[in-house]
């Protein structure tokens, strides 16, 4: 599976007041569905999330992540899957279907200096965007890219250029690759410098029994090495 990411600047800074004081929020369109074959659908990255597969996704996320308060966002485009502690900047209290799409409310870790920077760019006029962070696969059909059911959305993060991708092309991380071992854990699989990083990536296949899968693309991706080099 690949990194994939998607930008939508649909959001806005929310105040609400409580008896503990104000808490801000960022709230709008987080999530963009649309319709097969439907080339109105096609998203800035030039794909479709079905409503079948955003809904499954989507659902599994709400259920992990956000109903039990761990469903989190870090500051721009972290190059990996999991979620960094200390650079949490919001945490995801809503996420509902709003038609193709869903809609969300995340309250903004003030404590936290990346969440004051985010208040500070919002108030002074500035805009900022979300990016949902997700595991997933693509497959072209009719001239139309598709997210295949394997989506799994792993963070939805703040972006400070909603236009800006940083290492990621048409929000797709290239030359890393992501697998899900037996026991859950999410597997980073990257181009090897050299022999050393593949032969401790088949000790830890070994170890911990990581599905064949993971060693299959370590290898692919050692060959890919090699043949640069030529």
């Amino acid at each position: 599976m690949k990194l994939i990411t998607e930008v939508l600047d649909d959001v806005s800074l929310l105040t609400e007041q409580t008896d503990k004081g104000s808490i801000k929020f960022i709230a709008g369109r987080y999530l963009q569905g649309g319709r097969r074959g439907v080339k109105e659908d096609v998203n800035g990255n030039g794909r479709i999330y079905t409503e079948d597969v955003l809904d499954s996704a989507a659902n599994k996320f709400i259920e992990e992540k956000v109903k039990k308060n761990i469903g989190f966002g870090e500051m721009n485009h972290p190059s990996r899957a999991t979620v960094d502690p200390e650079r949490v900047c919001i945490v995801i209290k809503e996420l509902s279907k709003d038609g193709l799409h869903y809609n969300g409310k995340s309250q903004i870790v003030e404590r936290n200096p990346l969440g004051q920077i985010i208040i500070g760019i919002m108030e002074s006029g500035g805009k900022i965007g979300v990016s949902s962070r997700a595991l997933g696969s693509i497959k072209e059909e009719g001239g139309i890219k598709y997210v295949q059911p394997d989506l799994m959305f792993t963070a939805i993060d703040v972006v400070g250029e909603p236009s800006g991708q940083g290492c990621f092309v048409n929000g797709i991380l290239e030359d890393v690759s992501f697998h899900l071992s037996n026991d859950g854990r999410i597997v980073e699989v990257k181009d090897m410098v050299n022999s050393g990083e593949l032969n401790n990536m088949i000790e830890d296949a070994v170890k911990h029994k990581v599905d064949e899968a993971i060693l299959l693309d370590a290898y692919a991706l050692l060959i890919k090495k090699f043949s640069k080099l030529r």
